[in-house]
């Protein structure tokens, strides 16, 4: 298995989305509700984001589950690296 697939398989992976599915929460990246009952490839079915921190930029947060949160296929597929939130005393952009 890959780096980039890190996470993402087996018993432990299974686990891990099946707590995040049972929460029920609305998309962690657009606050909107997400359709439960849809499934994969509808772009608006739940999947597993590894939120706020990217999976491609803390490997070691793969199956951590304070870094794993519902969102809309959509919107995971579509977020890329852009899920790191600005550190305390941080600003969002640049000034």
């Amino acid at each position: 298995m890959t780096k980039l697939h890190a996470g993402r398989h087996g018993s432990r992976w299974r686990t891990l989305t099946a707590q995040v599915r049972a929460k029920r929460g609305p998309c962690c990246r657009c606050g909107q509700r997400i359709d439960y009952r849809l499934s994969y490839p509808d772009p608006a079915c739940f999947s597993v984001d590894h939120y706020p921190h990217p999976l491609s930029t803390h490997p070691h947060l793969a199956e951590d589950p304070a870094n794993l949160a519902a969102a809309h296929l959509l919107c995971n597929q579509s977020a890329g690296n852009k899920g790191e939130l600005p550190g305390l005393g941080e600003v969002s952009e640049s000034w």
